[in-house]
């Protein structure tokens, strides 16, 4: 519901009050949910990306999806989309992510997005809800939809934030992504030890709020609670940082696609791992080529 054109760029020192010169290395569509659609869809899955988009950066991302021969579906909307930018220092090798907020939607535009995503439907079987809400959106927008898609018996995946996540969480959700900032909001004040945050973790999914609840820990790779009872942690190897842009969406979109063929929920929890992993020692904000994924998921740690 918030896309974005992801521009990457390096400079050599960060200078204040004076100009910095940048040279661009790359520019994407970006935004949670196109960035798991590109994944899924590089990874060989049918999906469709659904998403409002106005003015020229709106014409570039759909273009930009075209191009990549990603199925979607944009909404047009009135206000211009925002762009996002990924600077590089490389006189130090710090990394400064600049997210914009998103434009704001109308009740009518909203509407169209709500429309949209009931009709796209079908034979779909799961819904992948990511990132933020724009201005404009109620909070319960991602709710309602989950709740109607579990209804159908869609496997409802949500990785958002903020006030639209506490609703998310009472309306039959399948997987759950968040981090310790949100596993925060949703109440845990503990020590951040691994078995305080899992037995917390697991008294959240016997209360209902998902089937597997994963919260991810960084450099120290992700926890997972499931309605089955386990309690699992997952770290992978460690790998040179070269961008943090759409790791949790390729942690998504991993976990997506090995439940689709059919990998246990231990293993796709390990292939979430290890496509993060992937996607941070890379340029960009997208999984890279498989065989990278594969070398890195043999080194996971269980």
């Amino acid at each position: 519901m918030t896309p974005s054109l992801d521009l990457f760029g390096t400079t050599d020192h960060l200078v204040e009050d004076a100009k910095t010169r940048c040279r661009e290395t790359g520019r994407e569509p970006g935004g949670g949910g196109i960035n798991v659609a590109r994944n899924l869809h590089f990874l060989g899955n049918g999906v469709q990306a659904i998403f409002p988009a106005g003015g020229s950066t709106g014409d570039m991302i759909e273009t930009m999806l075209g191009d990549e021969s990603v199925p979607c579906r944009r909404v047009p909307v009135s206000h211009p989309t925002r762009q996002n930018l990924a600077l590089t220092e490389t006189a130090t090798g710090r990394m400064f992510h600049l997210v914009f907020p998103g434009a704001e939607l109308s009740e009518a535009e909203w509407h169209a997005c709500e429309s949209a995503i009931r009709d796209a439907g079908g034979n779909t079987r799961y819904l992948v809800l990511s990132g933020s809400l724009p201005p404009g959106v109620p909070e319960n927008f991602y709710a309602r939809l989950a709740e109607e898609a579990a209804g159908r018996s869609i496997r409802v995946v949500v990785d958002t934030s903020g006030r639209p996540l506490e609703p998310l969480l009472d309306s039959g959700v399948y997987l759950a992504k968040l981090n310790r900032k949100e596993l925060a909001q949703l109440g845990y004040s503990g020590d951040w030890g691994t078995d305080s945050q899992l037995s917390f973790m697991a008294g959240l999914v016997e209360s209902g709020v998902a089937q597997l609840l994963v919260v991810t820990q960084g450099a120290q790779g992700a926890l997972m609670a499931t309605a089955s009872g386990e309690r699992l942690r997952v770290t992978p190897p460690a790998v040179e940082i070269v961008s943090h842009v759409g790791a949790g969406d390729s942690f998504v979109s991993m976990m997506v696609h090995s439940l689709c063929r059919g990998r246990s929920e231990a293993e796709a929890l390990a292939w979430g791992v290890a496509g993060a992993a992937a996607t941070i020692s890379t340029p960009g904000n997208r999984i890279p080529e498989e065989a990278q994924v594969h070398a890195l998921f043999a080194r996971i740690r269980r």
